[in-house]
């Protein structure tokens, strides 16, 4: 096993192979992106039955975003089997469907990465020129569709099981929301409501963090090692117990990252809303608007492609 590589130097090169290869950035967004707007289909349609059952405006329905619109459609249907029953169905469709395309694609995506890994020797201890950052480029479009090809069987098996994972998750959570609105209707135990929300609601964060964790390290494991499923969760938990300090670091340098540019986001957001009000200037909100959505994307995109690129680094090295 080769010494790991100090946080800072894996993140580095993490950074640089996903620079060196920048359209991966771009193909993952597009993917996400879609899945999205795919996502939003169902939803609009669920607006559209309660308006026609319970002559609800479909604009307010919608105006707080797609995920209070689901919510809100989820709330209306709830007195009518048939329509709740159709909107959910179409839901899981649209979401199952769409997230085996989603990562199918990022299973291309990732291979090309992990190649760009492979070639890059020591790109993290020197300067960057355009040849440096030219040993780890890999991106070829037959490259990455031998990717999907080799690949996506293995990584549609493990978005169902993600999607299992969230499943049970949501199932959970709002079992605690009910205990929760039960424990609230006793008077002498009204004031642990809160509490258990609290706990719940942190508790499922993590345990959500955990899950893209182990998700995000099998996709890596099965792309480097070319090995099934099954042989990833053997070498996942020996990879942890050599190497946890250095997968819980790149971890939490990213995840508080990714905190503080949607915390820039969500100010820019809030900017926004305020130049909207001012005559002629909110004309120009929209761009603004548009173009502050596709910079977070890609920024998010681009962190979490160095993250994987770190991680790849660190289990290649424990592999050696």
């Amino acid at each position: 096993m080769s010494s790991a590589l100090p946080l800072r130097a894996a993140l580095t090169r993490g950074a640089l192979v996903t620079l060196a290869n920048w359209p991966l950035v771009l193909a993952d967004f597009v993917i996400e992106s879609l899945y999205k707007l795919a996502l939003a289909v169902p939803v609009v349609g669920g607006a559209f039955m309660v308006a026609v059952l319970v002559g609800a405006d479909v604009r307010a329905l919608l105006a707080e975003g797609v995920r209070s619109g689901a919510e809100l459609v989820l709330s209306a249907l709830i007195n009518a089997p048939r329509a709740f029953f159709s909107f959910v169905l179409a839901g899981m469709l649209v979401a199952v469907g769409g997230s085996v395309l989603m990562f199918l694609v990022k299973a291309g995506t990732l291979s090309v990465l992990i190649e760009g890994e492979r070639r890059a020797d020591a790109i993290e201890e020197s300067s960057v020129r355009w040849y440096t950052l030219a040993r780890a480029h890999a991106y070829s479009i037959p490259l990455m569709l031998d990717g999907m090809r080799r690949f996506g069987r293995r990584a549609i098996a493990l978005s169902l099981w993600l999607s299992v994972a969230y499943g049970v998750l949501a199932l959970a959570y709002f079992g605690a929301l009910d205990a929760a609105t039960r424990l609230a209707e006793q008077p002498q135990l009204g004031s642990v409501w809160p509490l258990v929300i609290v706990l719940a609601t942190s508790a499922g964060f993590v345990i959500v963090t955990l899950v893209n964790l182990t998700y995000d390290l099998l996709r890596i494991i099965v792309v480097c090692d070319d090995c099934g499923v099954r042989a990833a969760l053997r070498r996942l938990w020996a990879f942890l117990v050599a190497d946890t300090r250095q997968v819980i670091g790149i971890l939490a340098v990213v995840g508080t990252l990714l905190l503080l540019a949607a915390a820039v986001s969500l100010l820019v957001a809030a900017g926004l809303t305020l130049i909207a009000w001012v005559p002629f200037v909110g004309l120009i909100v929209v761009p603004l608007q548009v173009a502050a959505w596709l910079v977070r994307g890609l920024v998010f995109q681009f962190m979490g492609l160095t993250a994987l690129a770190a991680y790849q680094t660190q289990y290649r090295r424990f592999r050696a």
